[in-house]
């Protein structure tokens, strides 16, 4: 059967090819080269989204999911480190290298710094709960842990049974004389469990 050329449905490729003086080797690198392009500008468009897109609770949910070391420094000027281990609505907690659990509030935190060499983490994902940091520190209440409370001024921490959290209040059984602290609850920026003594 004669070929009238017909057939030939990549006679512009041809065409183009020879025009150009390239090989066919040539062509398919650049093809390969043009892709790899495209690739790196949509991992580079994706990453700048995703960035955009993170919040300082996104970071703590893939620091916690991690199990990254971190050291949270807090505006009273007190720092924890350890490894987040909860994040909830509007507060993280961590358990710290001594064994140690802290909650602390979001409001109260300046900063969160992870160890040199680690990877920069953007923030993106969303929290997964809508418990709160008041709501923790209620549930708590109802075994009458001992904590450790403390507020903007990191010197006058209160330490004791925690005994009951209200509206706006938590009360808490001091240690050793006995007597009882009512802390505005707007003002407790970290609660630390302690052991029994």
């Amino acid at each position: 059967m004669p070929n009238d050329g017909s057939d030939r449905r990549d006679q512009p490729l041809d065409d183009a090819l020879v025009a150009s003086g390239r090989s066919l080797s040539a062509w398919v690198a650049s093809l390969v080269a043009d892709d790899a392009a495209r690739s790196r500008a949509r991992t580079a468009w994706l990453a700048r989204q995703a960035a955009e897109e993170g919040t300082f609770a996104g970071v703590l949910v893939d620091l916690a999911e991690r199990g990254a070391a971190v050291v949270v420094h807090l505006h009273n000027g007190r720092r924890h480190r350890g490894v987040l281990t909860v994040v909830g609505r509007d507060f993280c907690g961590l358990r710290t290298a001594g064994g140690r659990d802290v909650l602390v509030a979001d409001r109260g935190v300046a900063s969160v710094r992870t160890l040199p060499g680690d990877a920069i983490t953007v923030g993106d994902r969303p929290v997964r709960t809508d418990l709160g940091f008041a709501e923790t520190i209620a549930a708590l209440a109802e075994h009458r842990v001992r904590v450790l409370v403390v507020g903007h001024d990191a010197d006058d921490a209160v330490a004791g049974e925690l005994r009951s959290v209200g509206a706006d209040l938590v009360t808490v059984r001091l240690d050793g004389a006995g007597g009882t602290a009512y802390v505005s609850s707007s003002s407790v920026l970290e609660l630390s469990l302690t052991v029994s003594g």
